[in-house]
């Protein structure tokens, strides 16, 4: 295989790869605060319940906490979900994601 060939295979390696290094939800990040809430799931309606769970990174270094959907509905006491939001909170390498689950 010649090395033009190569290198073309290799590239197209990447294009099809790079779509599984990002996260499902990736908000635009600011350097030095950034803070976003956006829909995850939208149902018909948003309920009367509402249940969040949070995870926290530290500059990148460090990370910890379960901001899953079943931690956020546990919290709000929830069976039935119907809408699901994501608060996601930058400021100067300190941030934050919350699931935000509304449901009954």
């Amino acid at each position: 295989m010649s090395r033009v060939m190569k290198v073309m295979a290799l590239l197209a390696l990447a294009v099809v790869l790079v779509g599984c290094a990002q996260a499902p939800v990736m908000p635009p990040r600011g350097l030095i605060f950034s803070d976003q809430k956006a829909p995850m799931f939208s149902g018909a309606a948003t309920g009367s319940k509402t249940g969040t769970a949070m995870a926290v990174s530290a500059f990148g270094l460090v990370a910890w906490g379960d901001c899953s959907i079943e931690a956020a509905a546990k919290a709000g006491g929830i069976t039935q979900i119907r809408h699901i939001d994501y608060q996601s909170k930058n400021t100067l390498g300190y941030q934050e994601f919350t699931t935000i689950v509304k449901g009954e």
